[in-house]
């Protein structure tokens, strides 16, 4: 004979204590739909203490990307004309108790300003005026210790010196001591660090170092 559930009304087996469709009772046991309930919940429990909820992934997610983007939007470090600059020559080494400018005189032509490759190679740190030879805009230019050719107005602005020297592998002002990293004229210390020689980029042709005329003739102070 088969006995049909009081609360579905689905078929159930004669000796039957709970449904097997809806967990009704038949009996004065706990109804099965409840034991069941019991046991569902502890295991969804289980598995959601084990989530992470969606809404801290997508933090995550934004907090990485954001990161990123940082990161690959940071200025780049050191003079943009130097780290463009090609190595033409071979990486120079200068005493750590300081290399003063040689005085020599530049070339005017082809709206060029030249200076000799040669000459540089052999004094590794030299001063000329563009224009008037007293009065006109200084300049300089070394061989950093990367083999780089660096042509810069030679001016340190707030304190109005002209005149530089090298101790190993830094670039000091002779009046305010301000120090700038060689390489790079990133600053290392002083009051000046803001204005390091205003570097200006050249071309080496043959045993010409030529820089732009315009770019001389219409640098102005940066501050």
């Amino acid at each position: 004979m088969v006995n049909f559930c009081s609360e579905c009304g689905k078929p159930m087996a004669q000796d039957a204590n709970f449904c097997i469709s809806c967990g009704a009772s038949v009996s004065e046991k706990s109804p099965a739909k409840a034991q069941w309930q019991d046991k569902r919940e502890k295991v969804l429990g289980k598995h959601a203490a084990g989530k992470i909820p969606t809404t801290r992934i997508l933090l995550i997610v934004a907090i990485m990307l954001l990161g990123s983007w940082f990161y690959f939007n940071l200025p780049e470090s050191g003079n943009p004309i130097i780290k463009a600059s090609p190595a033409v020559a071979a990486p120079a080494q200068y005493p750590q108790n300081g290399q003063q400018m040689t005085l020599i005189q530049p070339k005017v032509g082809n709206e060029k300003v030249i200076i000799p490759l040669d000459v540089l190679k052999e004094k590794k740190f030299v001063k000329f005026n563009y224009g008037d030879p007293q009065y006109g805009i200084p300049m300089l230019a070394y061989i950093s210790t990367e083999g780089k050719i660096v042509t810069a107005v030679s001016v340190c602005e707030p304190c109005n010196s002209t005149a530089f020297h090298i101790n190993g592998d830094k670039i000091v002002c002779n009046a305010c001591g301000s120090t700038w990293e060689l390489n790079t004229l990133e600053s290392v210390s002083g009051s000046c660090g803001r204005y390091p020689p205003d570097a200006l980029p050249n071309t080496v042709v043959g045993n010409e170092i030529q820089i732009e005329e315009r770019l001389v003739a219409r640098w102005q102070r940066r501050g």
